[in-house]
């Protein structure tokens, strides 16, 4: 067991890495930097991952057993190590829920109070206050969230604080604490049309590709803002552009992509009504310390019995 190594593609605070050590004794933690050529079949256990690892690379990790990805989504791991049958992935579903949510609101505050056309006014030193154009107050108006899981139910917690409906989506329907009401996917166009925000935080698998496509942003009203802080392939953002270039709909919100970093060849960019912000949305100020308390669960449950304790990806699901 003396060869067996931890990699750690992402940091971790000295300390923890000391705590770490003292627990997985046998092991040794060693960063990307100082991974060896000879030292790529004797990696177990991955701390987060690194895409700029090659498919030759990736073979060599012959006795890699788990990774702990340092994010909710895992969609971005090359599909021969999520195919994987001998290689274990835990996430860090939950850790995000807060961050997300707030920017979900961050946005919608913004919107209906006006600050976007605020602040472009404050720069071109232009002194316009429109009497009641363009204002709205979040009481009272329809929150549809795609996705009932840990960042779903923040959403719809902060919601309820600002006296609005909420709606949640999720697969089979199944009632979730803290939503007024629940839909199963296959009959949400049954109450999209109603919504006056609607929210995805749906992950990237076969079922959600471009499931936010032209036909659903027809259903919606003229006026319905949409959010997408799921995963960015479950847009079709030609179909997006189309609609927000047409009025079709009020605005967008958009803090994922198909390709990120977005191409400044992007159309996307263009658009007024639409805003955009780089995959920062569940970013949080002391992310080290939200993340250790997993990795060093799973570390113990993995050292001694061979399994994780939480936050285990389905593979047959993709999240």
């Amino acid at each position: 067991m003396s060869n067996a190594i931890i990699l750690m593609n992402n940091q971790l605070k000295p300390q923890q890495v000391e705590m770490l050590t003292q627990l997985a004794e046998g092991y040794r933690f060693v960063t990307k930097a100082d991974l060896a050529e000879g030292d790529f079949e004797y990696v177990e256990i991955m701390y987060g991952w690194d895409k700029s690892y090659t498919e030759a690379q990736r073979q060599s990790f012959k006795r890699l057993k788990w990774i702990q990805a340092t994010s909710a989504g895992v969609d971005y791991l090359p599909m021969d190590i999520i195919q994987n049958p001998q290689i274990m992935i835990s996430n860090m579903s939950g850790i995000h829920a807060t961050p997300i949510a707030e920017s979900v609101f961050g946005y919608l505050l913004a919107t209906g109070r006006q600050l976007f056309t605020s602040q472009l006014q404050q720069r071109e030193s232009n002194w316009n206050r429109p009497e009641h154009g363009g204002y709205f107050s979040l009481k009272d108006k329809v929150l549809l969230v795609y996705g009932t899981g840990n960042i779903g139910q923040e959403i719809a917690r902060i919601g309820h604080n600002f006296s609005m409906e909420v709606i949640g989506i999720n697969t089979n329907g199944r009632a979730i604490e803290g939503f007024d009401a629940c839909y199963a996917t296959a009959e949400a166009d049954l109450i999209v049309g109603k919504a006056d925000f609607i929210v995805s935080t749906l992950p990237a698998t076969a079922n959600t590709r471009h499931y936010f496509a032209e036909n659903w942003f027809k259903m919606l009203k003229a006026t319905a803002l949409f959010i997408n802080v799921g995963r960015g392939q479950t847009v079709d953002e030609t179909a997006l552009y189309e609609a927000l270039k047409a009025k079709q709909i009020g605005g967008a919100y958009l803090d994922v992509f198909h390709e990120e970093p977005l191409p400044e060849s992007s159309t996307l960019w263009e658009l007024e009504s639409l805003l955009i912000s780089p995959h920062i949305s569940g970013q949080i100020e002391h992310f080290q310390e939200e993340t250790f308390p997993i990795f060093k669960e799973n570390l113990v449950s993995y050292l001694n019995e061979g399994k994780l304790a939480r936050n285990i990806v389905a593979k047959d699901k993709g999240y």
